[in-house]
């Protein structure tokens, strides 16, 4: 065997369990594989959940198709009538002129369709209809409003709720459609809608042209008075300048490249007569050249310079032989003086002369920058006014040329408007219908049948992914890898245990309660075929949680099992709320607690009226006793089964209850019940790690409260391929 409580195969001593593993390697269930199952992985999987959940689906579609037959009856009939509009396109704009020549070479008949779809939907379109019929009113929008509400509604643009317009696949045609509770009321609103459009269409074609006429005609008329306007201008300005502005700005031009070239020449000498000022302004020795430069007879002082230079070389020749009071030495002193006071004499005439020449230069040159100046201001002015004679000249050009077209441009337009024909017709008016557009019964309850279906199986989808509870035991066992030996029904009334027994049930008796029965049966069968090959004499039957029904469940295996003959011991080990003395009507003064607490073991034993069935209570003092759980509850069981041939015991829920651990790991075998729809995966997961860890033997799983499912009955369920060959042999 190779899956976990498949056959008798695993003891506490086999390999499997060893190291607190109660699983085998390859089956050791973790958390990740112990999320729900996707239902609708496969076709079996899906029709097993359909038939599951089938009359909450078959109720859900019946209430579906019987609210479609409630709307065919109750539900007013709507009507639709049609009207189909044709929309023409031309191939040019005009018979004349450019327009006549002129072909398109894009197809934009699509948007010319879009166009009128969207003109039509338009509040100038369908406000006279609206008017005219009172649709707002057979619509309802004008329903519970107030006057001011309404006024506002009214003068707000109109929308039609029950108007569809579409255009029919490759044509160019429009389809106008309108729905009302009146055929009648349907076929006149389509009409009225495609004859306003057909009128506000080609109305349209016909205003914006006189439109463009006149705004054509009032343009021209102020092309006119522009034109002449600039005209009068520049007769003003020839007759003001008396020549052309632009020959005048030449002529100045001229005059100020001169006066430029003057201004730079006097400048110049202004410059250098100032530098001949500076030099001989210098104190000290005066240079020959200034001085030359600003006398007039250079010759008179090129002799000066000679004589001074001579009297100078005498006068030294002299002081080299004759002392300072010697009178050949005084005369050439003398000599020298009367040159030097020549020469400085002429050196100041030179300088009175360099500065009047200086100041007349400088007098020039200003006299010549202000010329400049001015000249260059009327050069100035003079382009400024003829470039404002060029911009009124060619303004004056382009109103003239922009009339002339404008003018031409008209009187074509004048000619092809006459030519032009309708560009949208009505080509088939809407008649009033004879059936219904809504509701059809034959449509609507198909449907109903088909979306309800889906959206149930959707719902049951869904619902059955997100539970994680345990239901079905089958997928139960396949999850878990765990025998489920028993489903027992759900029933609302049990078999009295003291009184019924398990033997052959009576015919007058419920049908669940027989099946219950009969699921007991197939749980004892299937204890009895996995016991067959292993020395199990004591049986722990618990739960993950309380309220699952082990304590009913651990009293009717007894008693079954004790009418196969054998001496059978129940013991109520639930600690926390022991029922089995209940259900067999029994006194609980005597029990399991004070057998742990020292008392004998048969003083706490009650013989039952079933044959070969006794009982052992839990007793009144049970705090104290399960402390003493691991110390004595082993010596009691060897005690317990050398006498009785099958010890079964009720013991506390697994979850959050330490002494069920250690009686789980007391006990030769373990049996585990669940409640259909109530305990989860995770729940049942935790638990058998808890019995992993007591390194407990688990036969395998009793589902109780298991509703009937289509092909599934109850009792055997999935008893696994060891059972179900014991079963066979």
């Amino acid at each position: 065997m190779n899956s976990y409580g498949q056959g008798p195969g695993y003891t506490r001593n086999s390999p499997h369990f060893l190291n607190g593993g109660g699983y085998p390697p390859a089956l050791t269930p973790s958390y990740a594989d112990l999320t729900p199952v996707d239902i609708g992985t496969t076709l079996a999987q899906m029709m097993k959940l359909v038939s599951r959940y089938r009359w909450q689906l078959a109720t859900f579609i019946g209430l579906a198709m019987a609210a479609a037959i409630a709307v065919q009856i109750f539900v007013p009939k709507v009507y639709e009538a049609s009207v189909l509009v044709k929309v023409d396109r031309h191939s040019a704009g005009g018979v004349v002129g450019q327009e006549a020549t002129q072909v398109s070479s894009v197809d934009d008949m699509d948007q010319i369709i879009a166009t009128q779809i969207e003109l039509a939907q338009s509040d100038p379109v369908l406000r006279p209809v609206a008017e005219r019929f009172k649709v707002l009113e057979a619509e309802g929008q004008l329903k519970g409003l107030s006057p001011e509400q309404i006024a506002l509604k009214r003068a707000a643009p109109i929308q039609l709720k029950k108007l569809s317009i579409a255009r029919p696949p490759n044509s160019y045609l429009l389809r106008i459609s309108y729905r009302a509770h009146d055929p009648q009321l349907a076929a006149d609103v389509s009409n009225a809608i495609a004859d306003s459009l057909v009128e506000h269409s080609n109305d349209t074609g016909n205003r914006s042209s006189a439109q463009i006429s006149a705004s054509v005609a009032r343009h021209m008329t102020s092309l006119r008075a522009k034109m002449t306007d600039a005209d009068k201008q520049l007769a003003n300005f020839e007759k003001e300048l008396n020549m052309d502005p632009e020959q005048r700005v030449m002529v100045q031009s001229a005059r100020l490249a001169q006066l430029n070239t003057e201004f730079t020449s006097v400048q110049s000498e202004r410059v250098r007569k100032e530098a001949v000022l500076a030099e001989l302004s210098r104190k000290g020795t005066v240079s020959l050249a200034a001085a030359q430069a600003a006398t007039q007879d250079s010759t008179l002082l090129n002799e000066t310079v000679q004589r001074l230079n001579a009297a100078r070389q005498q006068f030294a020749l002299v002081r080299s032989y004759y002392g300072e009071g010697h009178p050949e030495y005084v005369k050439a002193q003398q000599q020298v003086q009367e040159v030097q006071a020549q020469l400085n004499e002429l050196q100041s005439r030179a300088r009175e002369r360099a500065t009047d020449e200086y100041k007349q230069a400088l007098g020039r040159e200003h006299r010549l920058q202000a010329l400049l100046q001015q000249t260059k201001v009327e050069v100035d002015g003079l382009k400024s006014r003829a470039h404002q004679y060029a911009q009124l000249r060619d303004e004056s050009d382009g109103y003239r040329k922009l009339y002339q077209e404008l003018a031409s441009r008209a009187d074509v337009a004048d000619i092809n408007r006459q030519f032009q024909n309708a560009t949208v017709q009505v080509v088939a008016a809407a008649l009033p219908p004879q059936d219904a557009q809504y509701p059809k019964l034959m449509i609507n309850l198909p449907l109903a049948f088909l979306l309800s279906g889906i959206l149930g199986i959707f719902t049951v989808v869904i619902r059955n992914t997100m539970d994680t509870t345990c239901a079905d035991p089958e997928e139960f066992a396949k999850q878990h890898h765990i025998n489920v030996l028993s489903a027992m029904p759900a029933t609302k009334s049990l078999p009295n245990v003291r009184t019924l027994g398990l033997a052959a049930p009576s015919p007058f008796e419920p049908e669940l309660t027989m099946k219950y029965q009969e699921g007991v049966r197939y749980l004892r069968s299937a204890l009895t075929l996995l016991m067959m090959d292993s020395s199990v004499r004591s049986l722990l039957i618990t739960s993950s949680l309380p309220a699952e029904g082990k304590s009913t469940t651990s009293a009717f295996l007894a008693a079954a099992c004790a009418q196969l003959g054998r001496q059978v011991l129940l013991i109520d080990a639930d600690f926390r709320q022991p029922a089995l003395h209940k259900l067999f009507g029994q006194s609980n003064t005597m029990g399991l607690s004070d057998v742990l607490l020292g008392k004998p073991v048969g003083g706490a034993i009650v013989r039952l009226d079933q044959p070969g069935l006794f009982l052992m209570p839990l007793g009144t003092v049970p705090r104290q006793a399960a402390n003493r759980i691991s110390a004595r509850f082993p010596e009691v069981l060897r005690e317990t089964t050398r006498q009785f041939d099958l010890v079964i015991v009720d013991c506390s829920p697994m979850l959050g209850v330490a002494e069920s651990q250690e009686i789980a790991g007391a006990v030769d075998s373990v049996l585990l019940v669940t409640k259909a729809s109530s305990t989860t995966s995770r729940n049942v997961s935790q638990t058998l790690e808890i019995l992993s860890r007591s390194r407990a033997k688990l036969l395998g799983v009793v589902m109780n409260q298991v509703r009937p499912s289509s092909g599934n009955d109850y009792g055997y369920y999935y008893f696994g391929e060891d059972v179900r060959r014991k079963r066979g042999a």
